[in-house]
């Protein structure tokens, strides 16, 4: 299953005094990007401006589209299993794991 979401962006004019970009975003990345938002204003300081600030969200948000996919979603769950589980293992160089994986 192939999952791709386009953004509604839009620039609502209702006060012309007072634009505002309106971006809609699918409900389970909203916090994702509120929360983009404010790491970015916190770090940023009074230097970044507010286009600045939103695009570096969005973009953010729109790269790490494939991690809020269902399919994906399902990996992470699967993955937090296995390590709560303890069906995990650790190597000490890169030479073991892939002597590990050839023995599998």
């Amino acid at each position: 299953m192939s999952y791709r979401y386009e953004p509604e962006v839009k620039l609502d004019m209702a006060d012309a005094r007072r634009p505002q970009l309106v971006v809609a975003v699918p409900p389970d990345q909203a916090e994702m990007v509120r929360d983009a938002l404010a790491k970015l204003i916190a770090s940023s300081g009074s230097s970044a401006s507010a286009q600045e600030v939103i695009l570096e969200a969005l973009r953010t948000a729109a790269e790490q589209t494939y991690f809020w996919t269902p399919e994906w979603q399902a990996k992470e769950r699967a993955a937090d299993l296995a390590i709560a589980e303890g069906r995990v293992r650790t190597f000490d160089t890169i030479d073991e794991m892939i002597e590990f994986l050839d023995r599998s």
